[in-house]
């Protein structure tokens, strides 16, 4: 059905695309300023486009100004919180992007987008066969009719539920005619509309159903039964009608608008396509090129232009040409295979990749392996698998991968690689044991834009060598239509793996110099060699008891359930918990506590907002420990089990090196950063790692490390004085904080001052210290002000630092590690003083994480020296932690404590906490 309109609302498109893409804290290639709304309005729009097929298309926004609906009542939307501050900016963007694009945008001063919205449908509902509206507001069900029908977010990003006038009969039980009657009784909290206050959708609903509207339930008042009901329709009638006055959209507005200036334009045009490369948004420019079959590959490659990077010298970079003769051959023979590798040039460095049946490298079956050392060439070999449809392939993995052999094992011949760790865990499953591990081209790209999500090959192919790939998901397919690699025909797998070891070489050559000058040092000496440390840990896993974890679960269902019947008794009824819509209506209609942050499917029931409101009611306790418990029994007491390998027993957990912009690492399946640190649920679940049989956990825990990093950056004298004398530094500052000696400091002036201490170094504020306290925000300025003025040198390192990112655009670690924050310039002053704040802690948080990587080093270094049977098993923020042969224990600890405290020096003493166990609690 072509003949069909789809009708936007372009604020509720733009504010559910910043939500879903918050956390990504996504910015512009261009001007570095934020761009997840922009990002996600657009992306949205484009799967809208393919997947409803329309032919017209109208853009409604709100005026920004008074509206009409304030004449008849001041008071609607007043609650409205303000835009976001980084949201404004962006919704100039996107305006500007529906102009260029040529998009047709309505926006009237006075008249909200629903009445626009309203208006084009009764003007427009006969000229099509379909008129989809796309919006969240409910006010708009009075619109729908046969021909007419929403779209509503549902999920996610890009799902939507379909609301026609069946569904609201169906779902709310009144028609589409009674709406507005049934919002005059209802109100509408979000936008202010007052409604009958005490009666809930239910009563509203009722009322409806048996009266039809709001006329009729005033003529039968006598006839309601309860006494309570009618004093309340009684109280409020003038409310009810001026409440379904607002509640109505306006349907007749004059719009000289004509079909034909609502067709869909040609967003394809090359000219709008590279638009969006031009202004910075090079995700866009791929998705968008590709639905309209713009060969990447084939454009031109970008004029050279100057560095952007503030303190340093400018550069000039040409984007390289990818090159045009590919010669890239699938291996068919053993022969064949002995005569390629025959020509190898142990000078040269070798790029390799494997591909295999999974993504976890510990269950991963090799299915072929391709290679280069030639850009524009490569080579792959494609093995039989026992599964697989095609007979023409080499037999089983152990003769060719015995040919390969040694040239993996080669450690004078360079091997290149793309998250190489993967296959030299791959390798080693088969019994290889990778060496002359050069350069990953992932580490390198996230060592030159720590801040960056770009690393994966797709990414830096359009970034570094303007190439479009084949990627994973075009050669294998998604959903139902996904295949498995080995019943993919092996010339178009050949086709893949050639081109991602081609791509992995040319990404070298661009990255190695760009390297040069910047982080070198520690791409060389700290996070290349890490992936031998990393890849030992991962491959040797922790064992865990499947039992312990199973009776653990049972633990915390039990405590979920006591706390289910504690909120539904102070909720007064049984309701669905885990309903966001139903604890909406407990919380915040029920109860009537204060509601805060607006989404798109009402007011927010999530964690910040839990959190900010203890203390208001004894159900948000219940709620937040719910949470807590449904958390540790999903995420650890119930899937640590299902993720013991079955060939090793053991789990093998993934480390990361390019997620945190600090530096630090992160792990995955599981993720053990997450762990609980102080309280007994973190406890409990320690207790179930274990270790070998012949050895004991030990444990080795940085104390207070941040601290004394900030000590060191900020050279100030009491600081130091404190570490150099031993001193207790949190009952220090809670002696200038609170005007006291240090012998008469209470326990509760101690730890509140270990909140100021931890809070400081990472910037905060004192509207973030009095959440953190839960203190008035004027006690909160006060302490910051005592503390600035005990730790001078604090305070002084803070603004240097500062000063230092405004003028280079980067911070750095003692190490030489760099974090960019372009933001520290912005004259959008969320951004800027986010900015500050991520300045004053990256180069102490990176700086911890180059200690300990450094530490990490040496160890794994002399364990493998020594032959010894200890080794490291664990990495969790600033602790170590080692499965250690009861014969070496007295020896390994000294050694590996000293290693760790000598890792980098600093002006203060460096601590290092520890004990042995028979599982991680007993040693943490």
């Amino acid at each position: 059905m072509m003949n069909r309109l789809l009708i936007i609302d372009g604020h509720a498109l733009a504010f559910r695309a910043y939500f879903a893409f918050a956390a990504s804290n996504l910015t512009n290639s261009k001007t570095g300023l934020p761009s997840g709304a922009v990002f996600g309005f657009w992306r949205m729009l484009f799967k809208l486009l393919q997947d409803e097929k329309v032919s017209h298309i109208a853009f409604t926004f709100d005026p920004g100004t008074r509206l009409h609906r304030n004449d008849m009542y001041e008071a609607y939307k007043a609650q409205r919180k303000p835009m976001p501050e980084d949201l404004r900016p962006q919704l100039k963007e996107i305006y500007k992007m529906i102009e260029t694009l040529e998009f047709p945008m309505y926006k009237m001063d006075g008249i909200e987008a629903d009445d626009i919205i309203g208006s084009l449908c009764k003007k427009f509902a006969k000229d099509f066969d379909e008129i989809v509206i796309l919006s969240s507001d409910k006010d708009l069900y009075q619109v729908l009719d046969k021909n007419i029908l929403m779209l509503r977010g549902k999920k996610g990003v890009s799902e939507f539920e379909k609301i026609d006038p069946k569904w609201v009969k169906e779902n709310i039980g009144i028609t589409r005619e009674q709406v507005t009657d049934y919002m005059g009784i209802l109100g509408d909290a979000s936008d202010n509309i007052p409604g009958i206050k005490g009666i809930g959708d239910k009563g509203a609903k009722t009322l409806i159903q048996e009266y039809g509207s709001l006329e009729e339930i005033y003529k039968n008042l006598d006839n309601i039964k309860n006494k309570n009901l009618a004093e309340k329709l009684t109280a409020n009638k003038e409310n009810a009608f001026l409440s379904r006055k607002l509640a109505t959209i306006v349907t007749n507005l004059k719009l000289e608008i004509k079909k034909s200036d609502l067709k869909v334009p040609n967003y394809f045009d090359p000219a709008k396509v590279q638009f969006f490369k031009d202004e910075g948004y090079n995700v866009l420019h791929r998705d968008l090129a590709k639905l309209a079959g713009i060969k990447l590959e084939d454009a031109p490659a970008p004029a050279a232009k100057k560095s952007k990077k503030k303190g340093e010298e400018a550069q000039e970079e040409v984007t390289p040409a990818a090159p045009k003769n590919l010669k890239y051959i699938r291996i068919k023979t053993i022969d064949e295979l002995k005569k390629i590798l025959s020509k190898i040039d142990p000078k040269k460095p070798i790029s390799v990749d494997t591909e295999t049946t999974s993504q976890d490298p510990m269950l991963a079956e090799i299915l072929g392996v391709s290679f280069t050392q030639k850009e524009g060439e490569g080579y792959y070999i494609a093995l039989a698998h026992s599964e697989s449809i095609y007979s023409h392939l080499l037999p089983g993995p152990a003769e060719a991968l015995a040919l390969f052999k040694p040239i993996l094992e080669d450690p004078k011949l360079s091997k290149i690689g793309q998250n190489i760790k993967y296959d030299v865990l791959v390798f080693r499953n088969y019994g290889i044991q990778v060496k002359g591990i050069e350069f990953d081209t992932m580490l390198a790209s996230y060592i030159l834009t720590p801040g960056e999500r770009r690393h994966n090959m797709d990414d830096m192919a359009t970034d570094y060598l303007n190439y479009k790939t084949i990627t994973y998901d075009e050669l294998v397919g998604t959903g139902k239509k996904k295949q498995n690699l080995y019943d993919i025909d092996p010339d178009r797998v050949s086709e893949y793996a050639c081109e991602d070891a081609d791509i992995t070489l040319r990404l070298y050559h661009v990255l190695e110099k760009k390297l040069e000058g910047t982080s070198e040092k520690i791409f060389k000496d700290v996070e290349m060699p890490l992936i031998d440390v990393l890849g030992e840990m991962e491959f040797t896993g922790v064992s865990v008891e499947k039992e312990y974890f199973e009776g653990l679960s049972t633990v915390f269902e039990k405590k979920i359930l006591e706390h289910e019947k504690n909120i539904h008794f102070y909720a007064g009824r049984q309701f669905n918990i885990n309903s966001t819509k139903e604890l909406q209506v407990v919380l915040f209609e029920d109860l009537r506590l204060p509601a805060e942050k607006k989404t798109q499917t009402g007011f927010s029931t999530d964690h910040s907002v839990l959190e900010s409101l203890q203390g208001s009611h004894p159900i948000i306790d219940d709620l937040l420990a719910i949470r807590k418990f449904s958390k540790l029994k999903s995420t650890y007491s119930d899937s640590l089990p299902t993720l013991i390998n079955p060939k090793t027993g053991r789990i093998h957990t993934s480390y990361n090196q390019t997620i945190a912009a600090t530096g630090r690492l992160s792990s995955t399946n599981p993720n053990l950063q997450n762990i609980p640190i102080k309280d007994e649920e973190g406890r409990l679940l320690r207790k179930g790692f274990f270790p070998g049989k012949g050895l004991e956990i030990l444990s080795l825990d940085y104390s207070q490390i941040e601290l004394r990093i900030m000590a060191h950056f900020s050279n100030d004298p009491q600081m130091i004085d404190a570490y150099q004398s031993g001193a207790d530094i949190h009952r220090r500052t809670a002696a200038g904080l609170f005007g006291v000696k240090e012998k008469d400091v209470t326990p509760e002036m101690r730890n509140k001052a270990k909140v100021v201490n931890f809070s400081v170094i990472y910037g905060v504020t004192s509207f973030g210290l009095s959440n953190n306290l839960r203190i008035a925000r004027k006690e909160a300025k006060e302490f910051i002000e005592r503390y600035f003025a005990q730790y001078t040198g604090v305070k002084e390192y803070m603004e240097s630092t500062v000063e230092f990112c405004k003028k280079n655009g980067y911070v750095e670690t003692l190490l030489g590690r760099r974090r960019y924050l372009p933001d520290i310039n912005s004259t959008h002053k969320m951004a800027s003083e986010a900015a500050k704040r991520v300045a004053i802690n990256s180069p102490i948080q990176g700086t911890s994480a180059d200690m300990i990587k450094l530490a990490m080093l040496k160890i794994h270094d002399h364990i493998q020296k020594k032959s010894l049977k200890s080794r490291i098993i664990l990495q969790v923020h600033d602790e170590l932690v080692f499965e250690v042969d009861k014969k070496e224990k007295d020896e390994f600890f000294a050694f590996a404590k000293k290693e760790m405290e000598d890792a980098l020096p600093l002006k203060v003493p460096v601590t290092v906490e520890g004990k042995f166990g028979k599982n991680w609690d007993e040693a943490h």
